[in-house]
């Protein structure tokens, strides 16, 4: 699906439509909306053919919230009527063009989605928007935690304690453990970091809209560059905790987890250097 937008291939395009078939009752896969919502707005004849072959109503509950979603709302209660599934998705959706993702993380799936069909940036500027509008220190919290996640699959290292979402929580506020507005939009900050750096390694497209992002942006660019250089650091010191479990060892990586501020973390050499001065 990642690639369709290149290729336009009917058989990946097959493939995603028989996964609908099975999905989940009452789980919404905010990628597949988004990348049908904007194939419906852009391919019509491909949209009434899809439509016109639906095989279950698992799979036309995805097209309904697809084509609201696309904005295409006589369509939409046509087919709903069709398929009796008048109240199977809300009617007062916000229309894919016009989402700006802020605190909600599955925003972000939506316009990745929509990109894969299309290969429209547009939608990948609308994801960066979150990060370009953030204070200073949430930025960095949010590429951190997204730097981490890339890595590890999860905002905590193997073998280490899982402190970095507490820290936040903490940072940010989890009131009754509920995520406060802030921590909501430091977390959907962090998956677009995550998922537009995965999508870089293997889009070149993606990879150039990034770096352009960052040189039109020199306060988002400082910062991302710190975290980078800390985030590498983190990772040397993590090889190094795995050999030996020095407790001055564990303390810089625990203040790394913990989004010290990264120009007050301790850097590898300070480790490092002692055994060199022994040789």
């Amino acid at each position: 699906m990642s690639i369709f937008y290149r290729t336009k291939d009917a058989a990946c395009l097959g493939l995603v439509v028989a996964t609908l078939d099975n999905a989940p009752p009452g789980i919404d896969n905010g990628t597949i909306i988004g990348f049908f919502a904007a194939l419906f707005d852009s391919a019509p004849e491909l949209r009434r053919k899809l439509l016109d072959e639906v095989r279950s109503d698992r799979a036309a509950e995805f097209y309904l919230v697809a084509l609201r979603r696309a904005g295409l709302a006589d369509e939409a209660r046509r087919f709903a009527s069709a398929r009796k599934l008048e109240n199977a998705a809300p009617a007062n959706i916000t229309p894919l063009k016009t989402v700006i993702p802020v605190s909600v993380a599955m925003d972000n799936d939506l316009l990745i989605g929509a990109y894969m069909a299309t290969g429209d940036l547009s939608y990948i500027d609308h994801i960066l928007e979150n990060l370009r509008t953030s204070r200073d220190g949430m930025a960095a919290d949010a590429i951190r935690i997204g730097l981490v996640m890339g890595k590890f699959g999860g905002a905590g290292t193997p073998g280490r304690p899982n402190v970095m979402i507490i820290a936040a929580c903490r940072k940010y506020g989890c009131p009754k453990n509920q995520a406060s507005k802030d921590m909501m939009r430091a977390l959907t900050m962090a998956s677009a970091v995550w998922a537009i750096g995965s999508l870089a390694k293997n889009d070149v497209a993606i990879k150039q809209e990034l770096d352009r992002f960052f040189q039109n942006d020199s306060r988002l660019a400082a910062i991302f560059a710190r975290e980078q250089n800390a985030f590498t650091n983190y990772l040397t010191l993590v090889t190094l905790w795995t050999v030996k479990k020095d407790p001055s060892l564990d303390a810089a990586l625990t203040d790394y987890e913990r989004l010290e501020a990264a120009d007050t973390l301790v850097k590898p050499d300070s480790f490092l250097r002692p055994s060199e001065n022994k040789k």
